[in-house]
This record gives structure tokens, C-alpha cells and sequence, in this order.
């Protein structure tokens, strides 16, 4: 057994009954979950086979299993696994699935497209928005309806429309997917003794990591699988609960306390990660939070240190990119051997500055939440098809084909030759047309006026001069649906800001359809990834970005349930620095922006803190 503080050792000692452990970022709680592993195996003697370690992820489960491994001097045969895993493995030895059964996320997209077609609404194409619905769906499948009330009108309406029909048309192929192995397997251990029986008699010792994510169904089958002996060791925090869109409840953590009144409580209270100033501001935001449990935490590393976080404000999104890219160079400049960099986001729309200004520096980086298809989008390659037009002299016929009636004019492919392609021969097909010749001068001349203006210059003129964002708004998204179109446009809009020339974002997009994985850094490891996705990592440098209302808490934030979980994202993005954290966002601007509230929960000043103007 490896050293541990005095926290640690109580609750690897702990013998029978149920414990709850308390264990904030940086605490050491694989450690713990480990050696209490081996606690029981070695010194209370407690068979292998009868022990259970639960985790969330594959991944999880691989590396927890990993790290028992290298520690345990010959191999046990403990289960390590997901929920999924463990109960499709329990209705599997039952007889009641088999493999073939399983539900592919390749097919479920595809049994899903064709329930959306048939109840006419016109996303079937759209895998980012079929993949948003099938993440719905198992919200519903898992019982989380206060997740669902929550949601816009537009999504609940939909989800109302296609659950049924989606629902049908999977038991009509005989298959289930992972979230039908948590409700068949919970049915069969309450409908069936001898079976409930058969799992208790196996799993005699329950261990579960990350116990904060669980939800209602998964707890109550854990707490089924456990009887009265109640072996159950379960390990999170609260604090750090972040997937209520998949179902997590950090209330299920309270309920403990309910169901098992002799529950002993552990917390873990050395953060081993975090620098002091970093833990104290934190702690400061996430003391907003009610309903939590009562913790503190102390930071391990001594010593003086230089400034550790700092917040910087900026009058707009263009200023935060250049200070954040330039503050990478710095870093990487300075650094001795290699320093992790993670730049973390609520939305992967505050990165597409920062990504654009890091190819111009010829910086590696790594972005983990890169959505590949964005120029891929229909709506968005007749806007790329005006940007190229206005570049090329020869007139590319494909381009020219997609903008002719976009919006609507009443040209004709036929006035386009193949080859060769002039306009003069285009006007001259139109010649006694007074209304359809004077509508192709029209678009010529437009095209002609993008050519020198900047990006952001050309997109707006696209848009609005031209009249784009109507019919795209008409024929791509539907009228009557406002947000999810105007999201889209700002997030072109962000990206068009970055560049001086359309010719200059011509290029970015060709590189961008490369789709080129980048090289990791020779120096220093930058990472850009949302804050959900940094769950489970930690870095020398965190640079947090889009700190501002609206971004970070989102404009969908409404309920306080909603708030306190993105006060909990905010916190747990904090504490993923084991150096230094900078804190990026916007002051205030002329559109209405303005810091996000969780600079001044966290005890900064939002007026005049590190603001550059």
C-alpha cells in the first residue's frame, strides 16, 4: 500500500456497512479506490470474486483496472467495469440478450433519421442535431423529467413528436440499446428473487467511482445489488457533478444519507493538484451553491508562490483571442522542458478566434471538441460559394450553379455555360429580359463589392446586403425557430472576424476541409477542449476563455437547478490547473455583454481587475 494522508487510510480501512467518500479535484481518490481493493483482498481476506468496482466510462473502468494491476503483486479476478457493462453482462448470463441485439450508434442514427423523416420535420440529415435528439432520448429512457422540463419549447415539442415512434420502431427491430440495459436488467432484479439472489451472493462489496454521476435507476439497481449487508463504497463530489444532460443527479448523493442511516461520511480533504489561490477562489464560487455537502479542502504544495490566477477583461471577443494566443507563445517561450497547456470553453464558439490566431503563429495544438463539418453545412457552403466567386476571375461554374437562385432571382442554369465561363456570355443570354438581366447585374455586382472587404465585411454583406439570411434562415432551419439559426450565424460571425481579407479566410477554409489532425506540440502540449470534456485531466497551465453572460452561464440557463450545475462546470474547469489559471472574459461591450457572474462569486472584481481596454 502505497503512503496516504489520514483521510485516505480511514477509508481504505473501512470494513463493512456503507461509506461515502468526499473526494474534491485533486484528492486521491484512484488511489484510494485501489488500495481499498487490495485492503480487502489482503488483509480481510475477502474473495476477489465477490468485489465489484463501478465506473462510468470505459475508459475509466480500463484505467482504473490498469492501476490495479500495477499495484496488486499477482492478478485477482475483481470486476471492473461500467454500469452498462455490468448489468448487459447480468442480462447476458440470464439468456435474456445477446450481442447481436445491441443498438450501434451508427444504427440508431439511422433508425432515428427515419423517425424524424416520418414525423416531418426536416433534420434527418443533420447528425448533429439527430445525435442532440438521441441524448434526449435517453434522458427520457432514464426518467429525468426535470431535465426535460427545462428544455426550450422547440426541443420538448420535437422530443414529444419522435420519442414514441422511435421507441416503436426499436422493439420492432428486437434491439436495445445502453440505456435498455440499465431499465431490463433493474426490472429483472425486482420482478425475479432468484436472480436478485444469484448478483447479491457474487457482488458482495460494491466500489464506485465518480458517484456523483449516477443517476436515479443506476442507484436504485445499486442499491438492490447491495441487500442489507449495504457493502457499498461509493466515491465522488457533489461539487463536481456536470452531466445532468445525461441524467446525473448529485442529489442521489443526499439520498444516502436517507437510505442508509448508519452511512459513514469521509472527506478528503488535501487537494494534491491545485496551487492555494486557485483552491480558495474556488471554493469561494461553489459556497453559491445549496443543496451541496458541507466540505473543505487544503492544499497540499508549500512553499511561497508567484502569482498563481489571474483575471484579465476585454472590451471584445477579438482583444481576449489575441491576449490568449499571444499568452501561449509566452508560456511556450518560457518553458523549460514541456508545460501543459488547456484552454477550456463553456461553448466551442469562443475557440474559433484562438484556433485561427494559433495557425498563423504556427503553433501545434490539439482541439478535442472539433467539429470537422462545420464548412460542410449546406447553409454554409453558399456563403463559402459567394466568398469564392468574389476571389475568382474564371468564375468556378459549381460555385456560380449554387448562388444563381439563392437567394431567389429567376435565373436559369441553362444561361451558365459548362466551360469557359464569362459573364458577358451570361448577360448576353438575358439580352430583352429587362427584369432577369438587370437581376444577374445585380448579383455580379455584389459579388464584385465583396471582393475587398474583410471577412466579417463580406460575411454581414452576404447575409444582409444580399439578403442570404433569409433564405437560409427559410429553407435551412425553418421560420419559427430563432436561437438555433442565430447561434449559427454568430458563430460564423466569430469566426469571419479573424481575418483581414476574404482571400485570407478562403484559405483557412481549405485548410480547415483538410482535415489534417495537428501535430502535438514539440515544446509544450496545448490543448483546447470544452470544459466537459477536461473532466478527469489536469494541467501546468489552465487559460479559461468566453467568461461572459449569455456564454458562461448560457442564455438557456434559467432555473436555479441549471445555475448551480454551471457553477459546478465553472469550478471544476478551475481546478483542473496545477500551476497557474488565467481567467479570460468579456467586461462589457456594445452588444450587451458583460462578465460572467461567477468573476465576482469567485471574488474578483469585475470593473477593474487585470482590464484592458
Amino acid at each position: 500500500m502505497i503512503e496516504l494522508n489520514e483521510e485516505q487510510r480511514r477509508a481504505v480501512r473501512h470494513r463493512d456497512g456503507p461509506m461515502l467518500v468526499l473526494a474534491g479535484p485533486g484528492s486521491g481518490k484512484t488511489s484510494v479506490i485501489v488500495n481499498r481493493v487490495l485492503y480487502l483482498i489482503k488483509d480481510e481476506h475477502i474473495d476477489p470474486h465477490n468485489i465489484l468496482v463501478l465506473t462510468f466510462s470505459k475508459y475509466a473502468a480500463l484505467q482504473m483496472q490498469d492501476r490495479f494491476i500495477s499495484e496488486a503483486d499477482i492478478s485477482y479476478p475483481v470486476t471492473f467495469g461500467t454500469f452498462h457493462a455490468v448489468f448487459y453482462h447480468i442480462l447476458k448470463s440470464q439468456g435474456m440478450y445477446g450481442t447481436g441485439e445491441i443498438l450501434t450508434e451508427k444504427r440508431k442514427l439511422g433508425l432515428l433519421a427515419v423517425t424524424v423523416r416520418k414525423a416531418g420535420l426536416d433534420y434527418h440529415d443533420d447528425a448533429e442535431r439527430l445525435f442532440r435528439m438521441l441524448e434526449l432520448i435517453s434522458v427520457r429512457k432514464m426518467g429525468c423529467y426535470q431535465v426535460i422540463e427545462d428544455l426550450p419549447d422547440d426541443e420538448k415539442n420535437d422530443l414529444e413528436r419522435i420519442y414514441e415512434p422511435y421507441i416503436r420502431l426499436c422493439r420492432n427491430e428486437n434491439c436495445i440499446d445502453f440505456d435498455d440495459m440499465i431499465n431490463e436488467c433493474l426490472k429483472a432484479l425486482k420482478g425475479n428473487g432468484k436472480i436478485l439472489n444469484k448478483w447479491r451472493k457474487r457482488f458482495r462489496y460494491i466500489l464506485v467511482d465518480e458517484f456523483q454521476d449516477i443517476d436515479g435507476r443506476q442507484y436504485e439497481a445499486m442499491k438492490l445489488l447491495a441487500g442489507r449487508e449495504g457493502n457499498i463504497f461509493c466515491v465522488g463530489d457533489d461539487d463536481q457533478s456536470i452531466y445532468s444532460f445525461r441524467g446525473a443527479d448529485p442529489s442521489v448523493m443526499m439520498k444516502l444519507k436517507t437510505d442508509y442511516p448508519g452511512l459513514d461520511i469521509i472527506n478528503l480533504k488535501i487537494n494534491y493538484r491545485c496551487p492555494p489561490e486557485v483552491i480558495r477562489h474556488a471554493k469561494r464560487l461553489i459556497r453559491y451553491n445549496s443543496g451541496r455537502f458541507d466540505k473543505d479542502q487544503h492544499c497540499f504544495k508549500n512553499g511561497i508562490y508567484e502569482k498563481t490566477l489571474e483575471y484579465k477583461c476585454f472590451s471584445n471577443t477579438q482583444e481576449e483571442a489575441v491576449y490568449c494566443a499571444e499568452l501561449i507563445e509566452r508560456i511556450l517561450g518560457n518553458a523549460c522542458g514541456t508545460a501543459s497547456i488547456g484552454v477550456l470553453y463553456r461553448s466551442s464558439r469562443s475557440a474559433h478566434q484562438i484556433e485561427a490566431l494559433l495557425r498563423r503563429k504556427r503553433i501545434s495544438y490539439a482541439r478535442k471538441d472539433r467539429n470537422e463539418g462545420f464548412y460542410t453545412k449546406e447553409w454554409v457552403k453558399d456563403i463559402i460559394a459567394y466568398l469564392r466567386l468574389s476571389q475568382d476571375a474564371s468564375f468556378r461554374s459549381c460555385d456560380l450553379f449554387r448562388v444563381l437562385n439563392r437567394p431567389y432571382r429567376g435565373l436559369t442554369r441553362e444561361s451558365v455555360p459548362e466551360t469557359c465561363f464569362d459573364r458577358g456570355t451570361m448577360l448576353l443570354y438575358y439580352t430583352g429580359m429587362d427584369e432577369l438581366s438587370a437581376s444577374c447585374r445585380k448579383m455580379f455586382d455584389d459579388i464584385d463589392f465583396i471582393r475587398e472587404l474583410d471577412g466579417y465585411g463580406a460575411l454581414n454583406y452576404i447575409l444582409k446586403g444580399i439578403g442570404l439570411e433569409d433564405y437560409i434562415r427559410e429553407r435551412y432551419f425553418g421560420y419559427g425557430k430563432r436561437e438555433e439559426p442565430d447561434n449559427a450565424f454568430l458563430e460564423l460571425a466569430d469566426r469571419a472576424r479573424m481575418y483581414r481579407t476574404v482571400r485570407e479566410w478562403l484559405e483557412d477554409i481549405d485548410k480547415d476541409e483538410e482535415k489534417k489532425p495537428s501535430e502535438p506540440a514539440k515544446r509544450a502540449d496545448v490543448s483546447l477542449m470544452t470544459i466537459h470534456g477536461s473532466k478527469g485531466l489536469e494541467f501546468d497551465n489552465v487559460i479559461m476563455i468566453g467568461l461572459q453572460e449569455g456564454v458562461f452561464p448560457g442564455k438557456r440557463c434559467n432555473t436555479e437547478r441549471q445555475m448551480d450545475e454551471e457553477r459546478r462546470l465553472f469550478y471544476v474547469a478551475m481546478t483542473r490547473c496545477r500551476e497557474r489559471l488565467w481567467l479570460l472574459g468579456i467586461r462589457r461591450d456594445g452588444y450587451g455583454k458583460r462578465a460572467s457572474r461567477f468573476i465576482a462569486e469567485a471574488g474578483f472584481d469585475t470593473e477593474t481587475v487585470g482590464s484592458i481596454i
